[in-house]
């Protein structure tokens, strides 16, 4: 089956009144635990133009990156067509050297913000490195756990599923929190350089990026203590990468203090009635 052009089909989705404008910008991308996933463009369109060949979501078959391709021109192709009626050359000389210098000053504004964002990214690391020093641990409790279900004591399927619960939210914010916190650190640098009075009085892309980071934070601080609590060992290891994630996060609400108020939509606004 011949598969619609990305303009075609983003139209078809936007004609649908369920779908909550925005909603995909300050959300965690997990689309499985999302209660809003049914009223997510975002999520529709990656359904929609989902072919159901395995090969086109296997990153190591050529059919993946053959779908991105086409899915990366076929936006360009819209951008370009978007400026052309709003009468803006994007090959014009003058606006290359305005973007150039905008991205310079961006990114001077941003580098003093950086250590923010340098101690997420030590803490993603250091979660690999417990992840490969607790195989052992983590064999150790699977092995209780199948003895719990040969002597049939306790609640080892509960048990193991908190046990995955846990491993699952921390894994899952691991990246999640650097990439947030990264892109909230540009977005304040680009936000200081906006001299537009209507366009400051917006929301700021900075708070709501900053708190989708915070959110995470707070989840993997809360999986650590349940995985602690679940492996009734190695505790002090673990309390060291929650003591970095409460330092990241004291950091983030100093830098961004409006950030827990951000309004993101669907998540943060009621139903209408």
């Amino acid at each position: 089956m011949k598969r619609k052009s990305l303009r075609k089909l983003l139209d078809e989705l936007l004609q649908d009144p369920k779908f909550i404008s925005g909603i995909y910008n300050y959300c965690d991308r997990w689309c499985e635990r999302c209660a809003f996933s049914n009223r997510c463009l975002v999520y529709a369109e990656e359904k929609a133009d989902d072919s159901g060949d395995p090969a086109e979501r296997d990153m190591d078959n050529q059919k993946f990156w053959d779908k991105l391709h086409l899915r990366f021109q076929e936006t360009l192709e819209m951008i370009k067509a978007d400026a052309k009626e709003r009468g803006i050359d994007l090959n014009d000389p003058k606006l290359e050297d305005s973007v150039a210098r905008e991205q310079r000053e961006e990114r001077r504004r941003a580098a003093k913000n950086v250590p923010l964002a340098r101690g997420a990214k030590a803490y993603m690391g250091a979660t690999e490195k417990w992840f490969d020093q607790a195989k052992p641990l983590l064999e150790e409790k699977v092995g209780e756990l199948k003895t719990q279900v040969n002597l049939e004591i306790g609640d080892p399927a509960a048990e193991a599923e908190k046990l995955s619960d846990f491993t699952d939210v921390i894994r899952w914010y691991q990246h999640f929190i650097y990439v947030k916190l990264s892109r909230a650190i540009s977005s304040r640098a680009r936000e200081d350089m906006e001299t537009d009075e209507e366009l400051k009085a917006f929301s700021k892309d900075s708070d709501g990026s900053a708190k989708i980071a915070l959110i995470a934070i707070d989840r993997s601080i809360a999986a650590w203590s349940g995985l602690r609590e679940a492996l009734g060992a190695d505790g002090e290891s673990i309390l060291d990468l929650q003591a970095q994630l409460a330092a990241i996060r004291r950091e983030a609400e100093k830098l961004f203090p409006q950030a827990r108020q951000f309004v993101r939509p669907g998540f943060d606004t009621p139903e209408p009635s």
